[in-house]
């Protein structure tokens, strides 16, 4: 009776696997390219970025505009500011499979292994095509990783102060990068349906006497681009040490953008009374790209408020909800030369290629920043930061129609920087911040909580006569795991940014 019971537990457990597969479409984290790299809003100004991000009570120059427009009339003289980066990221995705009992074979194969193993035979004889041990057709391994560096721009700004009737204003306008659009993704084992997949929920096989059929592909996708602002701003102090201000950020961008798939095999696995006793793997010969570019326009308008005393500061920056429009285009190339059937086939019988294009709009919700600075003495500067975005918020329509909520991230970053005044023409710097990110992990826990890393920067500040130099550094570290039923990817991204601008007030 026991053993009877524990049989049919085993069972259950080996179809809810395999079942899971005949109710998924695709590995979500082999999801098309559509928004990715439109929540990763850049932090303007390098001395800001050296302390952490702090920007809401924290600005003292023209770089002011982009963050708390209310800060710009701190300024003194008329100033100018010019900046850039140099970019360097690594990204690695490590994948461990669990051997899957009736079917081991499986793991073997995902990992990359099979290929060395001798194929066994029955008594001397080959073994037929569902017994003998199933080999990969191609050298690819589950596990990658990708370096790349770049060197671009990072803002330019010009501000001035004025009277006008006794009141103190200040205007300014610049450009800055906005959003960093870069973005890559790569999984060698992507699979539709995908084995092992957690959400939804695993369900049975309908048909507990079929064969389950698997396309089974390598999937990368990149984005290379960003969004800059061309920006004007004012601000006016409307009490003793009380200042308001406004910017408006005319968004324009673009980005290179590339998805490609290679077909690796199509595996047959057989089911019989929920247990799969073998699987096969055929070979496929199927390409397919997507290369194209995206255009960006959408206008962010930015409030601030500034309340200034000796020994500390207060700030609020207030961005309310904005639309940002994608407009895409792209041609699709695939080439397919496979010569044997299989069941329930999607793919071109010939090579083709052909136009796509469309109009996505993206409703960002209203977001907002709390600053706080505290100057304990004429050399110490500390400030903290909390940002609030509520990305889960946001509203896609794409160019079908159809809206959906892309993100999940509710959570708000904490921001914290320092500032010590060794003299009058040297400042050191110091921060960190969360780095969160809009999207949750593959089989987390918590369906809504995002990924996130931290990242920590120092930097410095000198200034000779008119002439003032700001440098600054980051270190990014972000790690995240998918986990499913069948296995683990450990996806890692690595950044380390350099940042300098050079300011001249006459």
């Amino acid at each position: 009776m026991k053993s009877s019971l524990g049989k049919k537990i085993e069972l259950t457990i080996i179809a809810a696997l395999l079942g899971c597969a005949s109710v998924v479409t695709a590995q979500p984290a082999a999801s098309p390219l559509d928004i990715q790299g439109l929540d990763q809003f850049s932090f303007t100004g390098v001395r800001s970025r050296a302390m952490g991000g702090t920007s809401a009570a924290n600005a003292i120059d023209a770089s002011a505009l982009f963050t708390n427009p209310a800060a710009l009339s701190r300024i003194s003289a008329f100033e100018v500011r010019a900046g850039g980066m140099v970019m360097s990221a690594n990204r690695e995705q490590t994948q461990q499979w669990v051997p899957m009992r009736p079917v081991p074979g499986l793991s073997v194969l995902f990992e990359g292994l099979t290929g060395s193993v001798k194929v066994p035979d029955s008594l001397g004889l080959p073994l037929g095509p569902w017994s003998t041990l199933q080999q990969p057709y191609d050298d690819i391994r589950p596990n990658w990783t990708r370096n790349s560096t770049r060197t671009q721009p990072l803002s330019f700004a010009a501000a001035m102060p004025l009277s006008i009737g006794g009141m103190e204003i200040a205007a300014g306008i610049g450009a800055a990068q906005m959003i960093d659009l870069d973005q890559y993704y790569q999984n060698n084992n992507a699979m539709t349906p995908y084995l092992g997949q957690q959400r939804p929920d695993p369900q049975l096989i309908t048909n507990r006497n079929d064969t389950l059929h698997v396309k089974w592909y390598q999937y990368t996708r990149s984005r290379e681009g960003s969004v800059y602002g061309i920006t004007p701003g004012v601000s006016a102090v409307v009490l003793p040490g009380l200042r308001v201000g406004a910017s408006v950020a005319f968004l324009t961008g673009s980005s290179d953008d590339e998805e490609r798939r290679v077909e690796r095999g199509h595996l047959n696995i057989a089911v019989s009374n929920a247990v799969a006793s073998n699987f096969m793997l055929d070979t496929v010969y199927y390409r397919q790209a997507k290369t194209g570019t995206s255009s960006y326009s959408g206008q962010i308008v930015t409030l601030g408020l500034h309340f200034q005393q000796k020994h500390y500061s207060i700030g609020i920056s207030v961005k309310p909800s904005m639309t940002l429009t994608r407009t895409w285009d792209r041609v699709v190339s695939s080439i397919d030369s496979t010569r044997k059937s299989f069941p329930f086939r999607i793919d071109s019988a010939s090579a083709r290629t052909y136009s796509q294009s469309g109009t996505d709009e993206l409703k960002y919700p209203l977001s907002y920043t709390l600053g706080i600075v505290v100057m304990p003495t004429d050399r110490w500067t500390i400030a903290f930061d909390y940002d609030v975005r509520n990305l889960a918020d946001a509203i896609l329509t794409s160019s079908t129609g159809t809206t959906t909520h892309p993100w999940v991230s509710k959570k708000a970053a904490l921001r914290i920087g320092a500032e010590y005044r060794a003299d009058d023409m040297l400042a050191l710097r110091g921060g960190y911040r969360e780095d969160m990110q809009a999207f949750s992990p593959d089989g987390a826990a918590i369906s809504d909580e995002p990924a996130r890393g931290g990242i920590y920067s120092f930097g410095a500040g000198v200034t000779l006569g008119n002439i003032l130099v700001d440098v600054a550094y980051e270190y990014s570290l972000l790690k995240y795991h998918d986990i499913y039923q069948s296995n683990v990817n450990y996806n890692m991204r690595e950044q380390h940014q350099f940042m300098m601008d050079v300011a001249y007030r006459f």
